[in-house]
């Protein structure tokens, strides 16, 4: 509850990507995403009904495919459109990330990054901005991604977290997006 006496609510999506009996197998992702569920749930005050957990355990009911992950991310969006508008929303992701040639001719650095859903239907950087574009104004959306590439998984948002600045930006940094960053203290 804010100043005001509005509840806010606190949903979250939680991924967590292992690929088992695949070449790409992970180990640890999905603990991560369980272990967020914990946390969000004993630290921060997010009630059980509101996380959405999705892995790709073989006893997971609702598997993190492209298009589960995707409506779930919908589902939470609209419950945050029917509310006050000073929601609290949260993603997390814990899989493989990776790199395709832009969908879009015009983007300058001819690269989208992608996250890597278990059966490989990729969610890329313009689908998560045209998830935030909808969010209603005063929400607030978190993402935390652990995979690879996902440093441009939002372009262009406002706030960017890390000790990267324009005055330092190395060759290898051309190929990524223009980033902001806000010190890390």
């Amino acid at each position: 509850m804010d100043q005001q006496g509005v509840v806010k609510r606190r949903l979250a999506v939680l991924v967590g990507c292992n690929y088992p009996n695949t070449r790409n197998e992970l180990h640890g992702c999905v603990n991560d995403a369980l272990t967020m569920k914990e946390t969000l749930s004993t630290r921060f005050g997010f009630k059980q009904e509101d996380m959405e957990v999705l892995t790709d355990e073989p006893e997971s009911k609702v598997k993190p495919t492209g298009a589960n992950i995707k409506a779930a991310l919908r589902r939470m969006v609209e419950k945050a459109q029917n509310g006050s508008g000073e929601d609290v929303l949260f993603f997390h992701y814990s899989g493989h990330g990776t790199r395709i040639p832009s969908v879009k001719p015009a983007h300058p650095f001819k690269q989208d990054e992608a996250i890597v859903p278990c059966d490989f239907n990729l969610i890329t950087d313009v689908d998560f901005r045209e998830l935030v574009n909808q969010l209603p104004k005063g929400t607030s959306f978190t993402m935390i991604s652990d995979s690879c590439h996902s440093g441009g998984l939002i372009d262009k948002e406002k706030e960017q977290i890390g000790p990267f600045s324009s005055s330092n930006r190395s060759p290898a940094m051309e190929t990524t997006t223009t980033l902001r960053a806000l010190p890390f203290k």
